[in-house]
């Protein structure tokens, strides 16, 4: 039987990850990811060495859930833009009747919209970590690179990049009407108030939500 893009482990199910829906989560390896954000929980998470569901075993997993009245699944990570075969595991979750919601970092906006425009996703939860501004000053820079790399010593374009791709996906989300989209920023020690009425003041055509921030011990 054909392995699946996503990792074999046990599928949560909670009203929590989308608020009033009982939802189901898969993931794409969770180091398949392009960021390294501040205290991680699903870098921490990732085993060094992991299987993926065959497509025999996913099929009776989603079944569970059928059974169990699941409404939604959602497919997460890592960073699942990334997963060369993404389109055929969301494919095989659909033909199951179930809808999908993608969560994302929104730094593959192009990858996005060919999920929307082939039907494959019916929402987008993207993570919107920092405030999407045109200028920052040096302390701004500094605090956002440790928010979105653990890091200070980085050009600052890696910054405007990170902010320019997810701009472009909230322009892909404006063009589709996908239900169970919203955006969501964790409340990141790093941010202060003043940053997240910023975020809060940019994103009014979607649902958004502050996420709490739990550390990690590791760190």
């Amino acid at each position: 039987m054909a392995s699946s893009p996503f990792v074999k482990t046990d599928i949560p199910t909670s009203f929590k990850d989308h608020p009033g829906v009982l939802s189901a989560l898969l993931y794409t390896p969770l180091r398949l990811c392009n960021l390294n954000c501040y205290h991680c929980h699903n870098k921490h998470l990732a085993p060094k060495e992991y299987e993926r569901f065959n497509y025999g075993e996913l099929e009776e997993k989603l079944s569970l859930c059928k059974l169990l009245g699941v409404e939604l699944v959602i497919v997460s990570g890592g960073e699942p833009t990334l997963e060369p075969r993404l389109e055929e595991g969301l494919k095989f979750i659909k033909e199951k009747g179930f809808p999908v919601r993608l969560d994302t970092n929104g730094t593959e906006p192009e990858r996005v919209e060919k999920l929307a425009q082939n039907r494959l996703i019916d929402g987008v939860a993207l993570d919107v970590k920092i405030p999407l501004l045109d200028e920052y000053t040096p302390h701004q820079l500094k605090r956002f690179k440790r928010v979105l790399f653990s890091r200070e010593d980085l050009e600052d374009s890696e910054v405007y990049n990170y902010v320019n791709r997810v701009k472009l996906t909230i322009e892909v989300l404006k063009r589709y009407s996908l239900p169970f989209t919203l955006l969501r920023t964790v409340e990141y020690p790093l941010l202060t108030d003043e940053d997240k009425e910023l975020i809060r003041g940019s994103l009014k055509s979607f649902p958004h939500q502050f996420n709490p921030f739990y550390p990690v011990e590791a760190e």
